[in-house]
């Protein structure tokens, strides 16, 4: 399961980080916000309809505090978001409004969002991992994967940023891991092998994958990529290969990160019940998808 929220990580974060111009922090910080205020706050608990309350709007301060940051750097990106036109301040906070989901580029990005968790749960089927079971008695409103999708998204910063000396740190290392294991995360047989955490795939069947293309696939400088690089193999995080850079047998074998994937992907499976409950069809996720099923993040 870590492997396949790997994909789903990789998949949405490259593509915010495109909608953002390279800007992680601010497209973070967009979709807490979105989350917390406007449209999907209306979304009860993750379930199809609103809950009998009105549009929400998330403070500067509950929103440094929830994501760790500084208020005056949540303060400065705030600012930026809202000459942007894409958050408003109101006496209350700050709020995405309506109007803004249909802006080309916050749809394409949501909807993207959206999809990259159904291909996970289509993933998960395919191996016959345990799902909940699914109620198609109920409507499905496309806005409840939305908020389980943002919710599984911000429970791996949740657990594992603290680790990490910036955000694009963990990003960066989520999207070598997934290119290294690229080779037999859609190998049945052998990813089924390796699914516990006290199991650790050999180094020679991980893909090392260099910088350059690290930088490509996730539309970062190039420069800004290998600087965080170069600090993360000083750290023993990553090491070097003549083919380019795995993610350290130490890091994968840290006992304190393996813990922290534990309680990520149980707390994931409770946003799945939630989901559940909306009417997600667990049985058949590809009629859930809003457009079509994402393609893998490609390492070339």
């Amino acid at each position: 399961m870590v492997r396949l929220l790997a994909e789903m990580q990789t998949s949405a974060t490259a593509f915010g980080l495109r909608v953002f111009d390279g800007d992680l922090d601010r497209a973070i910080l967009f979709m807490v916000i979105a989350r917390q205020s406007g449209v999907l706050s209306q979304l009860s608990d993750g379930h199809a309809g609103p809950g009998g309350r009105g549009a929400k709007a998330i403070s500067i301060n509950a929103l440094a505090a929830s994501m760790s940051r500084p208020f005056e750097t949540v303060r400065r990106h705030v600012k930026a978001l809202t000459e942007a036109g894409l958050c408003v301040r109101t006496p209350a906070g700050v709020i995405v409004p309506a109007d803004v989901y249909d802006r080309p580029h916050v749809a394409a990005l949501f909807r993207t969002h959206h999809d990259v968790l159904v291909r996970l749960m289509e993933d998960m089927l395919w191996f016959d991992m345990p799902l909940p079971e699914a109620r198609p008695q109920v409507a499905y409103d496309w806005r409840t994967g939305l908020v389980a999708a943002h919710d599984i998204l911000l429970t791996g910063l949740e657990f594992h940023a603290a680790r990490y000396r910036s955000w694009l740190d963990l990003v960066i290392v989520i999207t070598i891991m997934c290119a290294n294991a690229r080779p037999f995360t859609y190998d049945r047989k052998v990813s089924l092998h390796y699914s516990d955490f006290n199991r650790l795939p050999s180094e020679n069947m991980r893909a090392p994958v260099p910088a350059s293309v690290v930088a490509r696939a996730m539309g970062l400088p190039a420069s800004t990529t290998q600087r965080r690089v170069n600090l993360l193999l000083d750290a023993g995080v990553l090491i070097r290969k003549p083919n380019g850079l795995m993610v350290s047998e130490p890091t994968l074998n840290d006992s304190r990160g393996i813990e922290d994937s534990r309680s990520s992907t149980d707390h994931t499976r409770q946003i799945f019940a939630r989901l559940a409950a909306g009417g997600f069809r667990f049985d058949k996720p590809d009629l859930c998808y809003v457009e079509k099923r994402p393609e893998l993040i490609a390492f070339t």
